[in-house]
């Protein structure tokens, strides 16, 4: 599954089994999840249309890809934090 959390000052994509494991895996990998304002699960069409930036983007590569959909990283039921507006 995906998810969104929001926060005051940043939004951060992860993924997770279900919601109690991404709040568990959360508070043990940042210390803590008292900042969240909010969690939303993305459905899978919704991630298709949600584009991340990619910041480690080389234009000499041409492989690499510029941007790509949340959907194409959120891949399996692993914990993991795949996009945040921090990374800018």
């Amino acid at each position: 599954m995906i998810f969104k959390l929001k926060f005051e000052d940043k939004t951060e994509y992860l993924t997770a089994k279900n919601q109690l494991h991404l709040l568990q895996n959360y508070e043990e990998e940042f210390f803590g999840f008292q900042d969240i304002q909010e969690v939303i699960e993305i459905s899978d069409e919704e991630a298709k249309k949600i584009m991340l930036k990619n910041i480690e983007y080389n234009e000499n590569d041409p492989d690499d890809l510029e941007e790509f959909s949340l959907y194409d990283t959120s891949v399996g039921d692993d914990f993991c934090l795949v996009g945040s507006s921090e990374w800018d």
